[in-house]
């Protein structure tokens, strides 16, 4: 069927995704077009503290803490759907989900990004990731019950980007027994962290090291069998737990229509997030392709913030027929946070690392996504850096049970 709403003018939007960016998209076109008409779907149905989910693995957040129901953050002037899109077709301005089909006189998509997959040789084993609450909970949960039996778990992280080494952190700090799960960290590239110096690059192994973690950079998984892996450098690592970190890309959605996209499937728009030849489409966040300078930026907390803002903002002006902002990504810094310590950039080029790094990490993600009064529990483990409230080793039955609806386990 196609929905309609039947409001004064008919005006429907329709954003695609509930995180970063199309929690301000939403918020965005609300403040402008208030006699509009806006559709959200999300897959979850929550707002996930993504940058976060490592540290449900260490337990220095609480679980309930990392997510917020959408229909929490907006009323019931917003129509929400638990759902996933199937296909967007440009020319006949509709979005099909697994159940209805939705016409918009303005869509914004910001679905979001997804890992890649893993190769065909690790078919037989169970692959793990963090990218959502689900995922996240699924591992630790696997993690603890091994734990709970006495068994050691040996986690091969494969990826040392900035979710696989947090992961692989995470995963050393979230026990308070001497039982903590060996870590492997396996990549392909010669160096981790290349953006960084080799003085500050020097430092980050070095403190890996003394986390008991064995990083191993030139280095990938060339074989497996149904109980084992093997490396590139012949090491046989048994019975392993794999994390896969290795490389994200835009979340799959099939669009009717010419559209490019770069080879990460992140879509290519105008300088006003307009998908090319499809002026009603906006993209933000994730499956933009954001550019600075004729390169894409990375992916990144703010630019997902401040696109999806410019997005909707847009959308409400597109349909009311008023003059449309350009965007230009501005990049406010980053911080990798690292069980106690810290490495990050910001304003520019300034360092900063050590508690300072973690307090602005937990701050800013609580602050930005959940805003000043909903973001408690992100503000006393920014005031109290040693809390551990759910540590790993304290083992919670069900917690899986519990995970957002909406989202199947991950699989190889």
């Amino acid at each position: 069927m196609v929905r309609t709403f039947g409001l004064m003018n008919g005006i429907q939007f329709v954003v695609v995704g509930g995180g970063f960016a199309g929690v301000q998209a939403v918020r965005a076109i609300r403040r402008r077009c208030r006699h509009g008409h806006i559709h959200l779907i999300d897959q979850s149905g929550s707002a996930t503290m993504v940058p976060a989910l490592p540290d449900l693995l260490s337990g220095r957040v609480r679980r309930a803490a990392m997510a917020r129901p959408l229909e929490e953050i907006f009323d019931e002037s917003v129509t929400r759907s638990i759902s996933v899109v199937r296909r967007v077709d440009m020319a006949a301005q509709t979005v099909e989900t697994e159940t209805e089909t939705v016409h918009y006189d303005a869509l914004v998509l910001a679905q979001g990004s997804t890992p890649t997959s893993p190769p065909e040789i690790l078919r037989e084993h169970r692959v793990y990731t963090v990218n959502t609450l689900t995922a996240a909970t699924v591992l630790r949960d696997a993690v603890a019950d091994k734990l709970r039996l006495g068994i050691t778990p040996h986690v091969v992280v494969v990826g040392a980007g900035y979710t696989g080494l947090e992961t692989a952190v995470a995963l050393r700090h979230g026990t308070r027994t001497a039982a903590a799960p060996r870590v492997t960290v396996v990549d392909m590239a010669s160096k981790i962290l290349s953006m960084l110096s080799a003085r500050r690059r020097e430092q980050v192994s070095r403190y890996i090291a003394d986390q008991g973690i064995d990083l191993r950079t030139g280095i990938g998984v060339s074989n497996a069998d149904a109980g084992s892996i093997t490396l590139t450098d012949g090491t046989r690592i048994t019975a392993p737990m794999i994390c896969w970190a290795a490389g994200m890309r835009a979340a799959p959605i099939e669009l009717a229509g010419e559209v490019e996209a770069t080879r990460d499937a992140r879509i290519e728009t105008n300088a006003f997030l307009q998908v090319p030849g499809h002026p009603a489409v906006f993209v933000a966040g994730d499956a933009a392709a954001l550019r600075r300078d004729g390169s894409v930026v990375r992916r990144a907390v703010n630019f997902a913030h401040y696109s999806g803002r410019r997005a909707g903002a847009n959308a409400a002006a597109f349909v009311s027929g008023k003059r449309l902002r350009a965007f230009t990504p501005v990049d406010l810094g980053w911080v990798i946070p690292l069980g106690s310590m810290s490495v990050g950039s910001i304003f520019g080029g300034i360092p900063v690392g050590g508690a300072l790094g973690l307090r602005m990490h937990y701050i800013m993600s609580g602050f930005r996504h959940f805003g000043g009064g909903r973001a408690g529990e992100f503000y006393r483990t920014a005031a109290h850096l040693r809390r551990q409230p759910e540590p790993l080793d304290r083992f919670d039955e069900g917690a899986a049970a519990r995970a957002e609806p909406g989202r199947e386990e991950p699989r190889a």
